[in-house]
């Protein structure tokens, strides 16, 4: 049915005169607001591989550090809206917006599509902490308001995610900064903090060695690599948080580029050498079309908004 539809789309697509013809026709550049190397780098370059050989054209990664991205942000805001440059990027754009770190926000682009997630997050407390499970934490803490500490890295995705916590369960944590998971880790070891975000990989390790006790798993659906884990929505508590890297074009895209752009997207989920370099980035892909992935980011957009409100920390 799903390959029905795209084929459907595909013939439209075809038949549209405002399309423009021959994309990609030259090379697209991705941009990448980091220095080579990072998370965000290492994923676009699965996915600038993969568009490459699925439209025929040259993909090619470039990074642009500085500014906290807002160099970036600007070279595609720019640019030529005509599908060869594109941000590629996680919803930390939307933070920096809310928070006044920048002015650069969600209505300043096109939303294409969505790239990948990054790999799984988990929450992870000490081996011998009193709790087992993600309700056994909050529940504590709604008893002790104030005292329960996690680890995050002030002003950003993980001061968020703790943030959404206190918002949707209702309880008052103590945010603690410990930004790089080595900090976090030897934290929560050395009983400073108590609790903290790791990629669930490497909280296996730890935990595997006895170093760690995971809680649960912030995605809001199970994890196929981590089955033994549960989310934090399985155990009755309204958390979770995706880490989409997201496609965004120059504003005023035509929207029949657009669509094809995104439909160049979705034969990821069935590409050996992406699903095979995804899985050892810990990472997955799910096909969103436009309309899907506008409404995601809209959805993220309201979220971070109200969270922002709720730490004080909107512009």
């Amino acid at each position: 049915m799903k390959s029905l539809a795209l084929a459907g789309l595909a013939l439209t697509l075809a038949a549209s005169p405002a399309l423009a013809e021959g994309w990609p026709d030259k090379t697209v550049q991705l941009i990448v607001p980091s220095k080579p190397g990072g998370g965000t780098d290492v994923m676009a370059r699965i996915f600038a591989d993969y568009l490459g050989r699925q439209t025929g054209g040259d993909v090619v990664v470039v990074n642009v550090d500085g500014g906290g991205g807002a160099i970036a942000y600007n070279q595609v805001m720019t640019a030529k809206p005509d599908g060869y440059t594109i941000l590629y990027n996680h919803t930390g754009l939307l933070a920096g917006y809310h928070t006044g770190h920048s002015d650069i926000g969600l209505d300043s682009f096109t939303t294409i599509g969505i790239a990948q997630n990054y790999a799984p997050q988990v929450y992870a407390v000490a081996p011998d902490a009193p709790w087992n499970t993600m309700k056994d934490f909050v529940e504590d803490a709604r008893v002790h308001p104030g005292e329960r500490t996690v680890a995050v890295s002030l002003g950003r995705t993980t001061h968020f995610i703790a943030g959404l916590i206190m918002m949707n369960e209702d309880v008052d944590l103590k945010l603690l900064e410990a930004s790089a998971e080595v900090d976090k880790v030897a934290a929560i070891q050395g009983g400073h903090i108590e609790m903290g975000n790791l990629g669930a990989g490497s909280a296996k390790q730890y935990e595997q060695a006895g170093d760690m006790k995971v809680l649960c798993l912030l995605d809001p659906e199970p994890h196929p690599a981590y089955p033994e884990y549960e989310t934090c929505i399985q155990q009755g508590v309204n958390v979770s948080w995706l880490a989409p890297l997201v496609l965004w074009g120059p504003p005023d895209m035509d929207p029949a580029l657009v669509a094809e752009i995104n439909a160049a997207t979705a034969g990821m989920a069935d590409d050996a050498t992406a699903q095979e370099a995804l899985a050892k980035a810990d990472s997955v892909f799910v096909y969103y079309d436009v309309d899907a992935a506008n409404a995601m980011m809209k959805a993220e957009d309201e979220k971070i908004a109200a969270l922002a409100e709720k730490l004080g920390l909107a512009r």
